[in-house]
């Protein structure tokens, strides 16, 4: 197919070629396969179409064209600043992109999947810094407990002014910290299309350069324009004073040629406004190509690592927040003038962020609750379902089950406590408890401890499991430690010991 170079840019390498039919073919520099000469608007030149645009390019044999449109001389295989022409590459495609799509005229810098990891640097190393974090299972959710659980705080030491200690101090500034990287993390990523400008169109260097390009000839534009209306009214104005003088006076023929120069310049103009517009729409074109190419798979492989580390950011500072929470309460516990303060308001429970909850909203007017204090008592609900712990039991003595398991009601009524001698009776159902803790007898007959352990762990990621056990042998201590057992609770016929072995594990 022929056509003739309408536009092209010496600093992007990228033109437009039109045929005979009006048919308009994007082009790059790299399709270019003349070695004598180099693209210059006006040259006649022949190519193979592929969708909107022109590959394998060569000039028409003795159309060759050896001036530019300013009317420079340029030596053949030269640009116009004298620099050799360069070889035409082998065109790169875009990751996800098609050869025959026309994204290819701007080749990336950077992938998707690297500049994500890249923007994201600071989340993924903090998460890499707080790898033992993940692997705990207790936790509150922050986001829900943050007013309540700092005001609470802030309470307990207007009760205690030396109620806030360096080891509190410095749980709690963990957990703000973990807290603030979370909203800055959140704030990389609520809006999808400030994301890909961000962080994958501006590691772009070709995207920017035609960005920028395209602001460029919007700025000349304007300029032009506004110079082409003051040549035009100062043509007007010259005309009219023309018509009043004498052809053959001095004056009228000064006055002519000054009209006539002022035309040609306003021409110049005109002509390099339309020039200029004519490569905008080339840049928009591409940009937009550009843009659209890459766009799907960005959203997928963004919103991909989004879910994927908000959870895991979350789970950081929830984990912070159980921490904080446990360690306030057990300092309060300790307190003097904190038991005082909760003694003369009739609290007598344990001190926990369920007790102090529970204090609050008696103090309230239940028929003029408005919406902050009703979000209370969805709180108090959440609090109470996190404290009501499930445990499962698995050992082969029928009769020390049963007694952990009143044990267990002694210590907390709210504790749903699940037991069985036949492992692979319960096992099956793990997924639908959801356990809290699996407590298991490692030597119990008919049982591969391993097996359990792994499919507890795959089935309830977060499960805590311990061991009962007859005797504690450095055998059992090392096999403990090797599976990350959370305990290992002696059996015993003797009620209150074991009621007192479950207390001290579960506080």
């Amino acid at each position: 197919m022929q056509g003739k170079i309408i536009v092209y840019s010496d600093q992007t390498g990228i033109g437009k070629i039109i045929t005979p039919e009006k048919m308009k073919y994007n082009f790059n520099v790299d399709e270019w396969n003349d070695y004598e000469t180099t693209p210059a608007v006006g040259l006649i030149v022949s190519f193979e179409p592929q969708g909107i645009n022109a590959c394998d390019i060569t000039v028409e044999a003795g159309r060759e064209k050896s001036t530019t449109n300013d009317g420079d001389k340029t030596p053949p295989g030269q640009n116009r600043q004298g620099v050799p022409a360069s070889v035409p590459k082998e065109r790169k495609s875009s990751s996800g992109v098609g050869e025959d799509e026309p994204a290819w005229l701007l080749e990336f810098d950077m992938d998707v999947d690297a500049c994500i990891q890249m923007h994201f640097s600071d989340t993924r190393r903090r998460i890499d810094e707080n790898r033992t974090l993940l692997e705990e299972s207790r936790r509150l959710d922050f986001i829900r407990m943050r007013r309540f659980l700092m005001t609470a705080y802030n309470n307990l030491i207007e009760i205690d002014h030396s109620f806030e200690n360096y080891e509190l101090a410095e749980v709690r500034q963990e957990l703000l910290d973990a807290y603030d990287a979370y909203r800055n993390f959140k704030s990389k990523t609520d809006y999808i299309q400030n994301a890909y400008e961000q962080v994958f169109l501006n590691k772009q260097s070709r995207y920017k350069e035609l960005r920028a390009k395209l602001e460029i000839n919007k700025s000349q534009i304007a300029k032009l324009t506004e110079s082409a209306a003051n040549l035009e009214a100062e043509i007007k104005q010259k005309s009219k004073r023309l018509e009043n003088l004498p052809k053959e006076s001095e004056e009228y023929i000064y006055l002519f040629n000054e009209i006539k120069i002022l035309k040609r310049s306003m021409v110049d103009s005109i002509h390099e406004i339309a020039k200029l517009t004519e490569e905008n729409r080339l840049y928009i074109e591409l940009l937009d190509n550009f843009y659209k190419a890459h766009y799907d798979r960005f959203k997928k492989s963004f919103e991909e690592f989004v879910q994927t580390y908000d959870a895991l950011m979350r789970k950081i500072q929830d984990v912070l927040a159980y921490r904080f929470d446990s360690l306030m309460w057990k300092k309060a516990n300790s307190s003097k003038p904190i038991q005082t303060f909760f003694a003369k308001a009739g609290i007598y429970d344990e001190f926990s962020a369920v007790t102090y909850m529970k204090y609050y909203l008696k103090t309230l007017d239940s028929s003029k609750l408005n919406q902050q204090n009703q979000e209370l008592v969805d709180l108090m609900q959440y609090l109470e379902a996190q404290t009501r712990k499930r445990i499962v039991c698995i050992d082969d003595d029928t009769l020390f089950l049963r007694m952990a398991k009143e044990s267990l009601h002694e210590i907390e009524r709210g504790i749903k406590v699940h037991i069985t001698t036949r492992a692979e009776a319960i096992l099956p159902d793990l997924k639908n408890i959801q356990p809290d803790i699996l407590i298991v007898n490692p030597k119990m007959r008919g049982i591969e401890t391993e097996s359990v352990i792994e499919y507890a762990r795959k089935v309830v990621p977060d499960i805590e499991i311990a061991f009962f056990a007859k005797r504690i042998s450095r055998e059992l201590l090392l096999y403990a430690k090797q599976y990350n057992i959370a305990a290992i609770i002696p059996k015993t016929v003797n009620k209150n010991e074991l009621e007192e072995q479950f207390r001290q594990y579960l506080d």
